[in-house]
């Protein structure tokens, strides 16, 4: 059996630097800085270094899994994921791997490091958002370093609510920010600026919430997350800027 464990780093720079050293030392191999191949017969000794990091141990398997949810929608496993760890060049800015993040339904493990339902056209038959294979074709497209590992579970399933917890503020962080750009451009057209522009960064809004919305939809389905009242405060901000340009 393959396991695999990504950690997050410790902000202490002595044990941020001392943490591979000893994940050497246990025979683990490093496939990217946080994340690393391990023998099933160290597993214990493993997490047992990693115990303040909070340490997501996965394995290859190689049937497919579907998610699994317990009698109160909870989710207790995630189903089969694709692990795609990359490194940009530097001259790449990072927010031009946001802006194609922010089309990916994935889940982030830690930096540069997210994680993708294995039968991602189960739940985007049109194929409208990023799946793992064109997400690691970018990366390779602007030059960076990608690696791809396809059929993995996650294996200590008490860290899944905390990364679904993290996935949701995800979310309600893009929402937040469209209510605000619409709050501004509100406040753009009672000034009297420039209309045309005003109506640029109005379909600019436009084009994200309905982004977000597909993803969120995907979410939905994936992981049954709920996120309408989340979506419809996103949907008021759009459509109260809308009304009020085309008012004028």
């Amino acid at each position: 059996m393959v396991l695999y464990v990504v950690y997050k780093a410790s902000k202490e720079f002595k044990d941020r630097s001392a943490l591979p050293d000893r994940l050497k030392a246990l025979g683990c191999k490093r496939l990217h800085k946080a994340f690393w191949k391990i023998d099933e017969e160290r597993v214990n000794r493993v997490l047992k270094v990693l115990e303040k990091n909070q340490p997501i141990l996965l394995k290859r398997v190689r049937e497919l899994k579907k998610p699994q949810f317990e009698e109160n929608r909870r989710i207790s496993e995630l189903g089969s994921l694709v692990i795609v760890m990359y490194a940009a060049p530097k001259e790449v800015k990072r927010e031009k791997i946001r802006s194609i993040i922010k089309r990916a339904p994935c889940i982030r493990l830690r930096r540069s490091i997210y994680a993708f339902f294995q039968k991602h056209s189960l739940f985007d038959k049109d194929h409208q958002l990023v799946d793992a294979l064109e997400f690691a074709d970018f990366i390779k497209g602007i030059k960076g370093d990608v690696k791809i590992i396809p059929r993995v579970v996650i294996v200590n399933t008490n860290s899944i609510e905390r990364l679904l917890q993290e996935t949701r503020e995800r979310v309600e962080s893009e929402t937040s920010d469209i209510i605000g750009c619409c709050r501004e451009l509100c406040g753009k057209v009672l000034r009297g600026d420039d209309v045309r522009l005003i109506r640029d960064s109005l379909s600019k809004n436009k084009r994200r919430f309905l982004t977000l919305k597909k993803v969120a939809t995907f979410y939905e389905k994936w992981l049954r997350m709920d996120f309408s009242r989340t979506l419809m405060k996103s949907y008021h901000a759009v459509r109260k800027v809308n009304s009020i340009v085309n008012r004028e």
